[in-house]
């Protein structure tokens, strides 16, 4: 994999201080970056992108951004001019993971290291690593406040699920994340037992369409595939409210497909029957319902600016200390956090981009 090594000691270099630390350039050589998106349709995927571009703004980079638009072979395009154009470093939020992997691969033989954010790749693919928040445990955090404080310790959930998009490994996580922290917080299980009951009930449900735990009087009784966006979440909450009226608990995700998901249990009339969580994003729209006391009650943190400076400080190891691929884990993962009525005002940025 090749690297940029920097030297104060090598003929006709520069140093360039960039805030308290010490960036080795040489004058005649710009560092170039690629930052393929899986799409910008979206505020946390053009959060991403921004903070992404800002960050190795930041380190003298030159940046360019390409929108794959939720295209497998557009993606791949996108990749091969990065490649082509012989650029140092890709970041990288895979549409398809397991398309990805040709395309990653196809950059690692060129001595490009790729870095993915937000949505992992294939589990062969040769990336650096994949940095993205804890889908695992943020999800069990939401469900662990949800079942505790949403619920009396004798009434069944009966609840329905908006999933993203068929395949992810990331929203198969935030699911499962959720289903674990409510029968763990409702069953009086170890969190390990709960992992395995959760796991039991997520594969129940994705081939069944429904699933049940007894021992937690937690039960799924469909899932709805919203895409990730908001119109998704309403279009699939609207099919699933009819099919099922007497839920309490609608829980999805991502927060931008509950959000649409709450005007469809707004249309219904069910705002005060039916609580709303998310696993996932921390979106600024969703923690200010959080804050008026909505039914929108709990999120999982997915901070894109976090993710952003985690992945680009990881880079700058590679592009700067000589580091390479075998110095990191497979996954890179950012702190899990619950943002419920509570603590809601700890998190909240009226002027963050997400």
């Amino acid at each position: 994999m090749r690297k940029k090594l920097f030297s104060a000691l090598l003929a006709g270099c520069m140093v360039v201080a960039m805030g308290s630390s010490m960036v080795y350039a040489e004058a005649d050589d710009t560092v170039k970056v690629g930052i393929s998106m899986k799409t910008l349709d979206g505020a946390y995927f053009t959060a991403l992108s921004t903070h992404i571009t800002e960050f190795c703004e930041e380190n003298g980079w030159e940046v360019t951004t390409l929108n794959a638009d939720s295209d497998t072979l557009k993606e791949a395009e996108n990749m091969d001019t990065f490649i082509t154009q012989n650029y140092d470093l890709i970041f990288m939020d895979p549409y398809d993971p397991e398309g990805a992997v040709a395309a990653i691969d196809k950059a690692a033989d060129a001595g490009i290291p790729v870095i993915c954010c937000d949505n992992s790749c294939g589990e062969s693919a040769h990336n650096v690593t994949t940095v993205f928040s804890d889908n695992l445990q943020n999800g069990r955090e939401v469900g662990l406040w949800v079942g505790k404080n949403s619920f009396d310790a004798d009434e069944t959930i009966s609840s329905v699920l908006i999933a993203g998009q068929k395949g992810v490994y990331a929203g198969q996580e935030r699911r499962t994340g959720v289903i674990c922290g409510v029968i763990e917080s409702r069953s009086g299980c170890t969190e390990d037992e709960a992992w395995e009951a959760a796991k039991t009930m997520e594969e129940e449900l994705i081939n069944n369409g429904s699933a049940k735990n007894e021992d937690a009087n937690f039960e799924i009784l469909g899932v709805g595939w919203g895409d990730w966006n908001a119109n998704g979440g309403l279009s699939a909450a609207e099919d699933l409210i009819v099919a099922n009226p007497n839920i309490n608990f609608l829980f999805g995700e991502n927060d931008a497909m509950v959000m649409g998901a709450m005007t469809a249990v707004q249309n219904a009339g069910l705002s005060d029957q039916v609580v709303l969580a998310a696993a996932a994003d921390g979106q600024k729209e969703a923690y200010e319902l959080i804050k008026d006391g909505t039914a929108y009650k709990a999120t999982g943190e997915n901070n894109p600016k976090v993710v952003a400076e985690t992945a680009v400080d990881i880079a700058k190891e590679i592009l700067v200390d000589g580091k390479s691929a075998d110095d990191y884990e497979k996954y890179t993962k950012t702190p899990a956090h619950c943002i419920n009525p509570d603590n809601v005002d700890e998190y909240y940025n009226p002027d963050a981009l997400f």
